[in-house]
């Protein structure tokens, strides 16, 4: 990959980060540029080893290509330019497909990747298979490029997608498309097309059957018949089968993988009183997906709300209206649910310790209390991980 022309990063997060280290291993130069990092920061010591540059200093005429994080705007003059003069741009996931000679499968889908991710290395490791779930999951792709598995399982978001047409790999998976991301990609239709691309370049390709109309030409189908958890123990089975990979069902079952921050029941206290953190449910369709999976028999207290994406928050209003005992919410969200929500059981709060506070003041036998955002938490959070362990915080901690 050497080259004595650099390599332009764009994004100074944990990806850019990633981008740095592999490129400074393989010697290949490369400078970066964040429209969150002025040039009067450029040489702060944390900043020193990225090689900053001005948007102006950009010499489009000396790239080798564009190294572009996941979270970078896509509609920023750089991109423009470097498009119009047919530079080259890659996502971490575009140069890990093409250095890694390992098997890989690619997940992707509005709900569920994280959760099939996790579940597909432990069943896989489980059978002896050497295996490591990486990408959105958490793991940059990156730092793991050399190294050789029976199988990387890498769970890609529509920003990744969005970003560049990826290289062939072994097998893809898309788990559904409910709404979700519409500020970033400007309608349904557009986030349902970005979606569709993992499927182009993989040998085998799989789709939820309800996707049949609007991808016919997948490989296989898995069922969509019951609860997401269901579909996506479905996806596995049809994955193992494309794979040749002969596993009882009970094996399958056995190797679920239950995550942090989705649906974690983290605590309980007596009198049937029961806290769940799902700060990962980012979007309505999984925060439904969680709350409906709650005991009927028990009062619900929902915390909800931060980024709202241009959500239709319809559905998960309608449903908190009728289900829910007491609703706090906060965040960018608050116009919109304010309208939505019945007031009668439902308060506006500053942020997530007033929510937690107010509800225990008011928390009784039989009840659950969850935090169920529908929303991202980038508002106010650096990540979903860093609401759900304040949340989490905040209860175990609270004067009870």
């Amino acid at each position: 990959m050497n080259s004595s022309k650099p390599v332009l990063i764009l994004g100074k997060g944990i990806t850019g980060e990633s981008f740095r280290e592999y490129f400074s291993k393989k010697k290949q130069p490369f400078i970066t540029y964040d429209t969150r990092v002025k040039k009067d920061d450029f040489n702060l010591k944390k900043n020193l080893n990225f090689n900053f540059i001005t948007e102006e200093e950009i010499d489009f005429n000396n790239l080798k290509f564009i190294a572009c994080s996941p979270g970078f705007d896509l509609n920023h003059n750089i991109i423009k330019t470097a498009k119009e003069k047919n530079i080259e741009i890659k996502s971490d996931i575009n140069i890990f497909l093409e250095e890694n000679t390992s098997k890989k499968i690619l997940i992707s889908g509005t709900n569920g990747k994280s959760t099939v991710c996790s579940w597909l290395e432990k069943l896989f490791n489980y059978q002896h298979l050497d295996t490591l779930a990486i990408g959105n999951i958490g793991r940059p792709v990156l730092e793991f490029v050399e190294e050789k598995k029976d199988f990387f399982v890498l769970e890609v978001s529509s920003f990744h997608l969005d970003i560049a047409p990826l290289p062939k790999f072994k097998l893809s998976v898309l788990l559904n498309i409910t709404p979700d991301h519409i500020d970033r990609h400007g309608s349904f239709n557009e986030y349902a097309k970005i979606k569709k691309k993992i499927s182009d370049s993989s040998e085998i390709s799989i789709v939820n059957e309800n996707l049949k109309e609007f991808i016919p030409q997948a490989d296989y189908f898995f069922s969509n018949k019951g609860s997401v958890k269901d579909q996506n123990f479905n996806a596995i089975k049809e994955i193992c089968s494309c794979l040749n990979l002969n596993f009882l069902e009970k094996d399958i079952l056995n190797c679920f993988a239950q995550l942090p921050h989705r649906m974690e029941l983290f605590h309980q206290l007596d009198g049937n009183i029961t806290f769940i953190d799902d700060s990962k449910a980012t979007n309505v369709a999984s925060s439904l997906e969680g709350l409906k999976s709650v005991d009927e028999s028990k009062s619900l207290i929902v915390i909800c709300g931060g980024r709202s994406k241009d959500q239709d928050f319809k559905s998960f209003t309608d449903y908190l209206n009728k289900r829910a005992k007491k609703i706090y919410y906060f965040g960018e969200s608050t116009k919109i649910l304010k309208k939505l929500l019945d007031s009668s059981k439902s308060q506006e709060v500053s942020n997530l310790e007033e929510a937690v506070h107010s509800a225990l003041k008011i928390i009784e036998s039989d009840t659950v209390m969850i935090l169920s955002p529908a929303c991202s938490s980038l508002d106010m959070f650096e990540s979903f991980e860093e609401r759900g362990k304040k949340f989490k915080d905040l209860v175990l901690n609270a004067k009870i």
